[in-house]
């Protein structure tokens, strides 16, 4: 048990989109709406979850529905990250401090999760769709 977080991007393929570009019409016989890619996941990493939660789900809750992230919401984070101002964010199975010193040397993979969804979203953002979302 314990904080698993997962950015994931959604592709969407189905609909009016369906063109050559996209193989993936049909699956099982059922048509695709979209693809879902896994961008970035963290165990424990207590203070970011901490952060968006904070800035950008419904009222602050962390009730670990999936949480929409636009562009400005992934550089809002990467600044957070590079100013080290995420906050200390607590819970009975988020870890302790040695799990942030931990996150805290990662920074630059971290940031660079974040900016290459930020590279991704704007390719076609309006085909492209970044979510976070917890479990525990």
């Amino acid at each position: 048990m314990g904080l698993d977080m997962f950015l994931t991007g959604d592709k969407y393929v189905g609909g009016s989109l369906q063109n050559e570009e996209y193989p993936f019409q049909e699956m099982d016989g059922k048509p695709v709406e979209k693809i879902i890619l896994e961008l970035g996941t963290w165990r424990k990493h207590a203070k970011l979850h901490g952060y968006i939660v904070t800035n950008f789900s419904h009222n602050g809750e962390d009730d670990c529905k999936k949480i929409e992230l636009t562009e400005d919401d992934l550089k809002r984070i990467v600044n957070a990250i590079r100013n080290k101002d995420l906050p200390k964010t607590e819970g009975c199975f988020f870890g302790n401090d040695e799990i942030d010193e931990m996150h805290a040397k990662e920074d630059n993979e971290n940031i660079k999760k974040f900016e290459d969804a930020i590279k991704w979203l704007g390719e076609h953002t309006w085909k492209h769709s970044v979510y976070y979302q917890a479990s525990w």
